[in-house]
Parts: structure tokens; sequence; C-alpha cells
């Protein structure tokens, strides 16, 4: 009775040997049966399609419901950059009309001041000097008007040089775009004079200094500075 008792326990007792259950199928089989089943999933869903799920009216309308997408972005991108074209007009107008009105009233106060000018001295002086930025980078545009009041039954003539003023106490000559190393000058009233001028990679608070020099003098007889644009 013992014996049978020990065999029992042997077998399914804590003593009892382990077991594993292996399948006898090969791994091919295993492999097949996978390919089987992604077959069925792609008959599957070519069913669905010819069945009536995504018929051929329903591809041809999202087709067109794309293209009028398509096209509606195509024509929204048009507006876009031509809203921007005209904005950047519109800026460069209002740019122009105020540097306009500023030469008007530098005009009108220019003639106010000559016809209240009862002095007999012949005066030759910069009424204005001014620069702003150019088109092009280190390129500044230079606005002056000269002119000569009291007698002035004397022509002026000579040349206008410019060059730059550092803060360190350097300076550089600079060349005008328009008339070379020297703007010719040549008036009995007044001459307004506008061009531009390329100035090499400055540091801040540098300046330009023009300077009239007469024809047949070696030094300037008049100068002005103005200072660079941020």
């Amino acid at each position: 009775m013992r014996r049978v008792s020990r065999g029992f326990k042997r077998h399914f007792g804590a003593t009892a040997r382990s077991v594993a259950v292996r399948s006898q199928r090969p791994w091919y089989w295993r492999l097949l049966l996978a390919a089987v089943l992604v077959l069925l999933g792609y008959l599957l869903a070519y069913w669905q399609i010819i069945s009536g799920g995504f018929d051929a009216q329903s591809i041809q309308s999202l087709r067109q419901e794309n293209s009028a997408l398509h096209g509606s972005m195509v024509r929204m991108q048009r507006q876009l950059q031509v809203e921007r074209a005209a904005q950047s007009t519109l800026a460069k107008e209002i740019d122009s009309l105020q540097g306009e009105s500023m030469r008007l009233k530098e005009d009108v106060t220019f003639y106010k001041n000559i016809l209240s000018d009862s002095s007999t001295a012949r005066e030759l002086k910069f009424y204005s000097f001014r620069l702003s930025k150019g088109a092009r980078p280190n390129e500044y545009d230079y606005h002056i008007l000269l002119a000569q009041s009291g007698r002035n039954n004397k022509a002026v003539q000579g040349q206008l040089q410019f060059k730059l003023n550092l803060p360190q106490g350097n300076s550089t000559a600079l060349q005008s775009q328009i008339d070379g190393s020297g703007v010719k000058v040549n008036f009995k009233y007044y001459q307004r004079l506008d061009g531009s001028l390329v100035v090499p990679a400055t540091v801040a608070g540098a300046s330009v200094e023009a300077s009239f020099i007469e024809n047949g003098a070696s030094r300037a007889r008049i100068s002005q500075k103005a200072d660079l644009p941020v």
C-alpha cells in the first residue's frame, strides 16, 4: 500500500517531474498558415472595395474633391502673393511720399529764408545735408542743398568730396556712385545734389563729412557732417 502511495505522489505531488507539451507541427507549416492569413486579409479588403464600400464612383468623387481642394489652395497662394506685392508697393510709395513731403518743406523754408535775407555779404553754406539707407547693403543716399546768400553775382564752381569719420578719429575717403571721386558744383543761387555712397562696414557712431572745394583752392571752403542712419 505504501508503495502505491509513493508512486502516486511521485507522479502527481510536489516531487512530480515537469511535463512540457510541444507541438509536433514543423516550422514551415506555421509560416504557411501566416501567409494564408495575410492573403485572406488582402482578399477581404479587395472584396470590400469591389462590393460597394469603395466603388469606382466613390473613387472618382474623391479625386474630384482633391482636385478642387488643390485648385483652392493654388488660388489662395496666388492671392497671398498679390497681397504681399501690393503691401510692398504701398510701403515704397509711402516712403517716397514722406521723402517728397520733407523735401517740399525744406524748399518752402529755403525760399522763405532767401526772401527774408537782406544781408549784402556773399555767403556760401550747406542749407541741408541728409543721409538715408540705399537699396543695397552698405549703400547710403545723400541729399544736399547748397545755397549762396547776399551778393550772388558770382557763380559758385568747384567740387564736393566725401569722407567717412570713425569714432576713433580715423577717416576714409568715399566716392560718389554718380560722379566718382568729386561731385561737380556750379550754381549762382542754389544747387541740389542727390547721389549715393558705398560705405565700408563701420561701427556705431560713424559719420560722413561733405566738403566743398572751390576751383583753384587747395582747402575746403565749407564742410558739413551727417550721422549714418541706423
